[in-house]
């Protein structure tokens, strides 16, 4: 299937810089490789069934905006989550990496919830879904 797509000019330099330096064939392999990538990283976001899932949750945030909500939301998700680890980036920017495992309806709560507040730089779920749970 043929397609047409947009792309910041920039982002097109780059990917043709990166597609020479790895060796890869064609603007449309790595394209569809990106585009397979995306699909699996964030499919369990609106998968219906509901299954078990580990993995982390890393995002960068604004300390004084976002800090005390951040911990707030966690304190309503003590059942999935298992550890965090938190670093300070600067005075202003903290790293914090939450490790979960449960249900993808809770883990997927906990996403939207972080993704909704202000002073959120970035989120980055990466979630495993468990076939064999139990």
């Amino acid at each position: 299937v043929r397609t047409g797509i947009s792309l910041p000019r920039r982002v097109l330099e780059e990917l043709d810089r990166l597609i020479k330096e790895l060796g890869i064939n064609s603007r449309s392999k790595a394209i569809s490789e990106a585009i397979s990538l995306y699909i699996g990283e964030r499919m369990w976001l609106v998968k219906e069934e509901d299954t078990w899932v580990v993995g982390s949750l890393t995002m960068v945030y604004r300390h004084d905006e976002a800090s005390d909500r951040v911990s707030h939301v966690q304190h309503h998700f003590t059942d999935i989550i298992r550890s965090t680890s938190h670093i300070h980036l600067s005075e202003d920017m903290c790293l914090e990496v939450v490790i979960i495992t449960g249900p993808m309806s809770k883990a997927r709560e906990l996403v939207k919830e972080i993704q909704r507040m202000r002073g959120i730089e970035v989120v980055k779920p990466f979630m495993i879904p468990l076939r064999d749970h139990g």
